[in-house]
């Protein structure tokens, strides 16, 4: 197949289709019509000799030759975008640029606010969009420049990725100002055991560090669990009128705290160690200045100094 007679907009087709799982969706992320995208995947289909996406209720649904090509594709797409990048500065006034963070439910709760408010104000043209992923998708997707930060616990993605601290998380008990501890400002681990509780178990290594601090503590398999959630969404208004006991990340439950005056929060009553909650972004993209622009809101807005900071660190080993 000569390169020199294909359009190359149509990977950009494939790549949007293959996403959003829909020629609609994907017209509406390229600015193309419903029906300029179809004629697109009908070149690539004549092109390929293949359906590459066949119609289901799930909506397009790659083929397996659509399946073998999208990586290579969007590795060749990461790799045009960054050569474009690093051909121009990026001017946040004016720049449209998509920036697409790995981030969990509750990064997305206590991080993403502060983080948009801020940003929308130096960049008023400036997307983001947030993905909830495995670490070894995060870490494929950002070595392609399908992401370009993963902001949370997350364990180091390995050497070609540089990581940087941002804070020291903990966990705390929320409950509401009516339960029968609410009005207390400690509470023992006895009456932390006899209480009921929710189990809040988002995806990612914030879930992990919580399951070992109960288990050292003794008390993982001694709670009295009557919910177990995966997600936040509802949780506030659960604990406010359940008399549940919620144990959370600490800046969640400020957060929580915050949009309702019936809730209170208090210590853990075990010891609980520290975790750093950081970002992580590949190499590749070290010198990209939106990504650099990106790095250094970010830093700017959550990092607090701490006697175990290290100096700042090149690249995770």
């Amino acid at each position: 197949m000569n390169i020199n007679s294909i359009d190359l907009n149509l990977f950009l087709v494939f790549q949007a289709i293959y996403a959003t799982r829909s020629v609609t969706l994907a017209g509406d992320r390229l600015g193309m019509t419903q029906s300029a995208v179809s004629n697109a995947l009908k070149r690539m289909r004549e092109r390929f000799n293949d359906a590459l996406f066949v119609r289901s209720a799930d909506g397009m649904v790659p083929t397996p030759v659509a399946e073998r090509l999208i990586a290579p594709i969007e590795e060749g797409i990461a790799c045009l975008v960054q050569a474009v990048d690093q051909g121009r500065t990026f001017e946040p006034e004016t720049s449209s640029r998509t920036f697409r963070i790995a981030v969990n439910d509750i990064g997305q709760l206590v991080m993403v606010p502060e983080l948009l408010s801020v940003a929308r104000g130096i960049a008023p043209g400036v997307r983001f969009e947030t993905v909830d992923v495995s670490v070894a998708e995060a870490r494929q997707r950002m070595l392609h420049g399908q992401i370009d930060i993963a902001l949370g616990s997350w364990e180091a993605m390995g050497p070609s990725f540089y990581q940087q601290r941002l804070f020291d998380e903990t966990f705390v008990v929320l409950m509401s100002k009516a339960s029968p501890l609410g009005t207390r400002e400690r509470i023992a681990l006895d009456d932390y055991l006899a209480a009921e509780h929710i189990a809040y178990r988002p995806q990612g290594t914030t879930d992990s560090q919580l399951q070992q601090t109960l288990e050292r503590a003794g008390a993982l398999d001694r709670r009295r669990v009557v919910l177990t959630a995966a997600h936040s969404l509802g949780l506030t208004s659960i604990v406010a009128t359940s008399g549940l006991l919620l144990t959370a990340p600490a800046r969640l439950a400020k957060a929580m705290v915050a949009s309702r005056a019936d809730l209170h929060s208090v210590e853990a009553p075990f010891e609980v160690t520290p975790f750093e909650i950081r970002q992580q972004w590949h190499e590749r993209f070290h010198q990209d200045s939106g990504n650099r622009w990106l790095r250094e809101l970010i830093f700017g807005l959550f990092h607090e100094r701490s006697n175990r900071d290290p100096a700042p660190r090149a690249r995770a080993t």
